[in-house]
Parts: C-alpha cells; sequence; structure tokens
C-alpha cells in the first residue's frame, strides 16, 4: 500500500510531467519496438541530446535489424562514433541482428541479448507498448533515495518493487516523467527551490534543518 507521501508524489510527478516533458523522436508514439530500443540502447551512459544528433542518422542507415545485419561493424562505428563506446555498441547491435531478424516480445528475453539490462529491456516495452514495468537507472535511484530517505531499499530487487508500487496504470508518462524530472530538478546538485517535492522531501527537510 503506498504511503500519503508515495501517493502525493505520483500525482505531482505527472502533472509536472505534462507540463515539463522534454520532446525527443524516440518519444513519439508512433515508433516501433526497434525504433525505441535503438534509443534505449543508446541512452545508456550517454545524455540523451547527444543521441538526438545521432538517432535519425542511425535509423536512416539501419531502419531494421536486418540493415545493421548487413551491414559491417566499421559502418556501425562510423555513425555511432559520436555517442563513445562505438566498437562495444556495434559489436553488441552486430551479434543481435546476427541472430535475430526481430527483436524478442517481452522483456526478460530482451535481457538476454548482448549489452542489455533491466533498464533497456522495461524501458523499451514501456515506451514503445506503454507496459507496466518500472524503470531504475542512477538518476531514478537518485530521485526516490532522497525523496524517501529511509523508505528506499537497498536491494535492486527490492526498489524495483518499491517503483512499480508508485507507477499508476499508465506508467508510460509516469516513467517519461520521472526521467525528465531527474535530469531537470532532481540533479546531481538538486534545485530543491523549484521542487514540487520540497514539502515532504527527506532529503530537503534534513537540508533545510541543517542550514
Amino acid at each position: 500500500m503506498t504511503s500519503k507521501a508515495e501517493r502525493r508524489f505520483r500525482a505531482n510527478l505527472l502533472e509536472w510531467g505534462e507540463e515539463n516533458r522534454r520532446e525527443y523522436p524516440w518519444r513519439e508514439l508512433n515508433r516501433t519496438l526497434y525504433e525505441v530500443f535503438v534509443a534505449e540502447f543508446f541512452l545508456t551512459q550517454t545524455p540523451a541530446d547527444n543521441v538526438a544528433a545521432v538517432y535519425p542518422v542511425f535509423l536512416e542507415r539501419f531502419p531494421t535489424l536486418d540493415a545493421i545485419a548487413e551491414a559491417s561493424e566499421d559502418e556501425l562505428v562510423e555513425v555511432i562514433e559520436p555517442l563513445g563506446f562505438q566498437n562495444m555498441r556495434a559489436g553488441a547491435l552486430k551479434q543481435i541482428a546476427s541472430a535475430h531478424d526481430r527483436l524478442p516480445t517481452g522483456p526478460e528475453p530482451l535481457m538476454e541479448l548482448p549489452r542489455v539490462g533491466r533498464y533497456v529491456a522495461n524501458a523499451t516495452f514501456c515506451f514503445a507498448r506503454g507496459d507496466r514495468l518500472p524503470i531504475l537507472d542512477r538518476n531514478v535511484e537518485r530521485v526516490y533515495s532522497r525523496v524517501f530517505r529511509d523508505a528506499w531499499p537497498e536491494a535492486e530487487a527490492d526498489q524495483l518493487t518499491f517503483t512499480q508500487r508508485l507507477m499508476p496504470d499508465k506508467a508510460r508518462p509516469y516513467n517519461l516523467a520521472l526521467l525528465d524530472f531527474g535530469a531537470l530538478v532532481c540533479q546531481t546538485e538538486p534545485l530543491c527551490e523549484q521542487c514540487f517535492a520540497n514539502e515532504y522531501c527527506v532529503y530537503y527537510q534534513e537540508s533545510t534543518r541543517r542550514s
């Protein structure tokens, strides 16, 4: 059962997200599973604005897994290089495309592919199909651990359970807002005075008591 603070956070975040949504090409509702996967695969350890510059070029050159399978790794590296980790990413994409003509139909089998973790798998199916799946990366962890402090569990499995409990039935707008909130407000150096949660955020309350 969610607490009062958790319910407030969920409602506040959804409202904030409506007004502050970042627009990126992979967030368009008509994107295929493959197109969303490509974006999430590149977004790992890479700023979204950097991915936005490469994303349309990559999809034009490699619109399907078959196109990746037919390309050389050097061709992939040429396009991916501005993102960094280009050799690793190109190699993983070639492995995936060589073994599959289409992506798996669920997050668990997607996680079995090279260099695909829980975050990429859940984000792909949440943002492409609207599946009610929790997303968890360092930015999301930072948000939840600050707002809820001791209530935020240490074990990853419990964190995923906590995150899923807070999600509304329509998880896509909530998860997008969560990512945007972590990027724009609850940054490494948080903008607490601009934050909708400062009335109940444990981190903020503790900070003001110390000052």
